[in-house]
């Protein structure tokens, strides 16, 4: 039996986006900083060593067919261009999660931090572009186990097939 879910995409607010992360943008007052410059500090965790690497997304259907979630890194990805963006996200919990639990946002000008456990799609989308460019900041033992062995399931990272699932997800862009 299949079934399909489509996800309305949300204006990227702090408030909407609390339980998936922090939007990556300068908010209230600076940490640090001094003449000619602010510092707003952002609490990134990683267990082993970070990865920090360009990522770029290409153009593709808004179908949301794989997300993953990272038991042991948060991750951030911030635009590098102006390009918008949709990611799509569930939050920490069930697993795997229920189709209707997912949002997606649109990243224009902000990036996003996801928390530790935080399920998100694999993918973003690219809005009116062939891509969109994002810095990438992860776990080298995270992102390295996902490409290293194709076939040999993930022990940091947990993922869900929509599709093998018999679930069709698509995002009303």
């Amino acid at each position: 039996m299949s079934r399909a879910v489509r996800l309305p995409v949300l204006p990227l607010e702090p408030e909407s986006f609390a339980p998936y992360g922090r939007v990556l943008a300068p908010a209230g007052p600076r940490d640090a900083g001094r003449e000619g410059y602010d510092i707003w500090l952002q609490p990134f965790a990683a267990e082993l060593a970070p990865r920090l690497q360009i990522v770029r997304y290409h153009a593709r259907p808004f179908a949301v067919r794989l997300v993953e979630r990272h038991l042991h890194v948060s991750e951030a990805r911030m635009p590098l261009s102006s390009v918008p963006a949709i990611v799509v996200v569930a939050p920490p919990g069930e697993v795997p999660p229920a189709p209707e639990t997912l949002k997606a946002f649109r990243l224009a000008g902000q990036g996003v931090m996801f928390h530790r456990g935080t399920w998100h799609a694999i993918d973003a989308y690219p809005e009116g572009a062939a891509h969109a460019d994002f810095l990438f900041l992860s776990e080298e033992a995270t992102v390295n186990e996902l490409f290293a062995n194709p076939g040999v399931p993930p022990r940091r990272t947990q993922v869900h097939d929509f599709d093998a699932a018999g679930i069709t997800v698509t995002i009303a862009g």
